[in-house]
């Protein structure tokens, strides 16, 4: 038993692909331009990042799972919440990750995070955060034209059984039904009246559609 142990004590520690990972942060934290201090990551998938003293900005180092796959990934970050509930845009343009091999020199990596990687990011961002804008300017358009759509059919119909249901189609248009008697509805829509009338098939351009029942 004791030689066994000595024999089990005299074998070198080995090394995982994750203190790889972990130690080639150290060295590119110290090859990126100004000072960067390297912490423990920002999940569980990363073994550690570098974050940018002066900036703020971190980069996160993630070893590639698999067997065989001594690689790991650069993750930016991080990534600002009220951006979580974005993704119209994020398929057609992925978040930027880049992938480097475990060994590769860190002059290299620290050289692509400086010049691509983190000017990506912020256009990634900068894309980000346009989409969002439009996307709650046209919710607050819908919304308005919904309220006031609403209001003039309030009180242009004020002996309507129901209230008029307004829906959200692609884009700005919407669908508008009405709910009355036919009498009501000939009485007060003559341009309605004409179109029960007629046999015509030719569909409405408008962008507000009247259905009534």
């Amino acid at each position: 038993m004791t030689t066994t142990a000595v024999e089990t004590a005299d074998k070198p520690a080995r090394i995982s692909k994750e203190d790889r990972v972990a130690l080639a942060a150290i060295d590119v934290a110290t090859a990126l331009p100004g000072k960067w201090t390297v912490g423990r990551g920002r999940n569980r998938d990363q073994v550690a990042d570098v974050v940018c003293l002066a900036t703020g900005v971190s980069v996160g180092f993630q070893p590639v799972p698999g067997p065989g796959a001594w690689c790991y990934q650069l993750v930016p970050g991080d990534l600002p919440r009220e951006l979580d509930d974005v993704f119209l845009w994020h398929r057609r343009d992925p978040f930027p990750v880049v992938r480097f091999a475990v060994g590769a020199p860190a002059a290299e990596v620290a050289t692509h995070i400086h010049q691509r990687l983190i000017p990506a990011f912020h256009q990634w961002l900068d894309r980000a955060q346009t989409a969002r804008r439009e996307r709650l300017q046209a919710q607050t358009r819908q919304y308005k034209a919904q309220r006031e759509i609403a209001d003039q059919l309030e009180s242009a119909f004020p002996q309507a059984p129901e209230p008029a249901r307004i829906y959200c189609l692609r884009g700005d248009r919407m669908s508008i039904t009405l709910t009355m008697s036919v009498d009501d509805a000939l009485a007060r829509i003559p341009a309605l009246a004409q179109a029960l009338r007629s046999d015509t098939t030719t569909p409405s351009t408008s962008t507000e559609t009247q259905e009534t029942t």
